[in-house]
């Protein structure tokens, strides 16, 4: 119920327990005393027509008005080459233009002209101040240029020690433009130039764990360095998944797993069956909910889930609901059993008549692979790998809190052969880092990676009494606004550069904060990316010449008071009486 029904509600109650007192004194009186019938009506009309004016005093109904069309100037507005017509407001961060008014903020302005149908943005956009005034109304947004240099990055905050990571962006305005990157030593270990859009991407591996700061160096055509932007990275060290590994039998592909797992610091036992009753590798672990509630990663081929029985399978997939990983690697023929129980998982396989020979030359391989041909299908699944044709190779799904996947190429070992260990390791260290169990889903994050000073900053996930320590060691504490979401974020505004601490519930979150003036490219494009959203909402230059505006009270408080007062008056005087 709405505050306006709460209200009309308490009056219709008053009026009705006001007409009930006066008929019932009028019945009841004694018959020479008793008021004239007309002096008792009046009493009860006028209080009604005073309730009336009342609640159109606290809720007046919209009046319409002539509709304008509103022009408000925010940053770099002079270079937008637009002609401004019409009523010009500029906010604080517009440069001074003659003939423009001065507000403090987008809602004054919406408040001090009520009859607005449209807003024209002209130049930057509007800052996060303005963008929640800005909602529900029909916005016409009037870019200024972006600068020159860097206005696009995409990179990870942070990434684990020892894997491959990868930086995209885009370059405004510069012909034939080169971008390298900078490690922490200030020595190159990336190059790439740029495309006929200004797009460009390049990648590193990370080494020792700690906060880095990357650098990004554009060049032009003469190779003279235009810019040079930082690039922060936290460099984690990941705790150790345990995996375990079941197989019906030995082959290549193990043996290089193996390997890598060793070389990548995985803890991974493995089992092989060399026949009924006799296996190799580390001792055996029995298939029950109490060992599987340790393992983060469970790597088996059709031949060990087969042997599994009604039982193992039963404790694996309620470990897999529980929160671990499934990885089934398809190496061989599948039976019609194996097939409905992985229908039941989610996934559909089918004989397929394609060629068994792949290549994935994306990882600088040159190899022919082998996958096994199949045709798999999922109405929700993603794709882990891909062939060079776009044909997924792996694909996983969610299954309550875990992952399982299919894997179908049954030769990966061929990389290492072929001299593209690093491809190989890329491989499995994605599948790993994909399907295990997660072991820190409540971790903190920060909503928007580029932070800046006396900007708003949002974190999210926190918890209790939560804090943030700045590179000068000062400390904000802040206030989350529980509003009944899992994110439960927190927002704060910095006040220094550098790296920045948040702690919350022994969980800390490491993210760098930059200086107002730096990287201007990717500011501008974030204000102009913000006002775009904002104007999703179409409008129309031929909106109606009227609409509907909040009515002004005093009009019928003027008439409420007068009736109220008349009313009072009767009820004192003798008029109607006997």
């Amino acid at each position: 119920m709405t505050v306006n029904q709460v209200c009309m509600l308490l009056l219709a109650l008053a009026v009705l327990l006001g007409s009930i007192r006066l008929l019932v004194s009028f019945w009841r009186s004694d018959r020479l005393l008793r008021p004239k019938i007309w002096r008792v009506m009046t009493l009860v009309l006028l209080q009604l027509i005073s309730a009336v004016l009342l609640y159109f005093t606290l809720f007046p109904p919209p009046t319409y008005t002539s509709a304008e069309r509103l022009v408000v100037l925010t940053a770099n507005a002079d270079t937008a080459n637009q002609k401004i017509e019409g009523r010009v407001l500029a906010l604080p961060e517009a440069p001074a233009m003659a003939n423009t008014e001065p507000v403090p903020d987008l809602a004054t302005a919406l408040r001090r002209y009520p009859g607005v149908n449209v807003v024209q943005i002209v130049g930057a956009g509007l800052t996060s101040r303005d963008q929640e005034s800005a909602r529900g109304v029909s916005l016409d947004f009037i870019p200024a240029p972006l600068p020159v240099g860097l206005v696009e990055l995409s990179s990870p905050d942070s990434v684990s020690s020892g894997a491959r990571w990868s930086v995209q962006g885009k370059i405004n305005d510069i012909k034939n433009a080169r971008v390298e990157l900078l490690d922490p030593g200030r020595s190159v270990v990336a190059n790439s130039s740029v495309d006929a859009e200004g797009n460009f991407s390049m990648s590193d591996t990370a080494r020792t764990a700690g906060l880095a700061m990357y650098q990004l160096r554009i060049l032009d055509e003469q190779k003279t360095v235009l810019d040079t932007v930082k690039l922060p990275l936290n460099i984690v060290q990941e705790t150790t998944p345990k995996v375990l590994s079941l197989s019906g039998g030995p082959n290549p592909e193990l043996k290089y797993l193996r390997r890598w797992a060793m070389d990548a610091g995985i803890d991974l036992q493995s089992q092989i069956a060399l026949s009924p009753g006799v296996q190799m590798g580390n001792a055996d672990i029995a298939i029950t909910a109490g060992n599987l509630r340790d393992i983060d990663l469970l790597l088996l081929d059709e031949r060990a889930w087969a042997s599994l029985g009604r039982g193992g399978k039963q404790a694996v997939i309620d470990a897999l609901r529980a929160g671990m990983g499934v990885l089934l690697r398809i190496t061989g023929p599948l039976s019609a059993n194996d097939r409905s129980e992985l229908r039941a998982l989610g996934f559909a396989v089918s004989d397929a008549a394609i060629v068994q020979g792949i290549r994935l030359t994306s990882t600088g391989a040159k190899t022919t692979l082998t996958r096994r041909p199949l045709r798999v299908g999922s109405d929700d699944a993603v794709s882990l790998l891909k062939d060079d044709a776009n044909n997924p190779l792996a694909l996983w799904r969610a299954e309550g809190r875990g992952r399982i996947g299919l894997l179908w190429l049954t030769d990966s070992y061929k990389l290492v052969l072929s001299d593209k260990a690093d491809a190989h390791g890329n491989l499995w260290r994605d599948a790993v880092a994909t399907l295990s169990r997660t072991r820190n889903a409540s971790a903190m994050s920060l909503r928007d990676s580029h932070a800046r000073i006396n900007e708003r900053t949002v974190l999210c996930h926190v918890s209790a009494k939560p804090y943030v320590q700045s590179a000068d060691a000062d400390i904000t504490f802040l206030l989350p606004d529980n509003d009944g979401s899992a994110k439960n974020c927190a927002a704060f505004w910095p006040r220094s550069s550098g790296w920045h601490l948040a702690v919350s519930d022994k969980t800390e979150l490491p993210f760098y904060v930059r200086d107002a003036n730096e990287a201007p490219g990717l500011k501008a494009n974030a204000l102009r990316e913000a006002t775009l959203l904002l104007t999703a909402k179409p409008f129309s230059e031929k909106s109606t010449s009227r609409i509907p505006v909040p009515g002004s009270p005093w009009p019928w408080f003027s008439v409420w008071l007068l009736l109220t007062a008349s009313l009072w008056l009767l009820e004192r005087s003798k008029i109607g009486t006997r």
